[in-house]
C-alpha cells in the first residue's frame, strides 16, 4: 500500500511510527555527542564505551521500526477489509 493509503488506514500507527524514527534518531544524535573518550580510564558517568554501546542498541531500534515502516507501505500482501464492503 501507498503513503496515502496506509495513512487513510492507520494513520495512528503510521505517524506513531514516524514520531518514533524521529525521536531515535534525535536521541542517536544526543547520545553521540554527549559520550566521552573511549580511550578514557575514567569509567563512570558518560564514558565512551556505553556511548557505543547504547548507540548500537538505538540503531537496531531505529533498523526495526524502519523495517516496520516498510511493511506498511509494501502493496501486496494487503489484508482484507474489515467489515467487508457491500456491493
Amino acid at each position: 500500500m501507498s503513503m496515502r493509503t496506509a495513512y487513510e488506514q492507520n494513520k495512528f500507527v503510521l505517524v506513531g511510527a514516524l514520531l518514533f524514527a524521529g525521536w531515535t534518531a534525535l536521541t542517536l544524535l544526543n547520545v553521540a555527542n554527549s559520550m566521552g573518550s573511549i580511550s578514557t580510564s575514567n569509567w563512570v558517568g558518560q564514558h565512551g564505551i556505553g556511548g557505543i554501546v547504547g548507540i548500537a542498541a538505538l540503531l537496531v531500534i531505529l533498523a526495526l521500526t524502519l523495517t516496520a515502516y516498510g511493511t506498511l507501505t509494501e502493496p501486496e500482501p494487503a489484508p482484507a477489509e474489515w467489515p467487508p464492503e457491500s456491493e
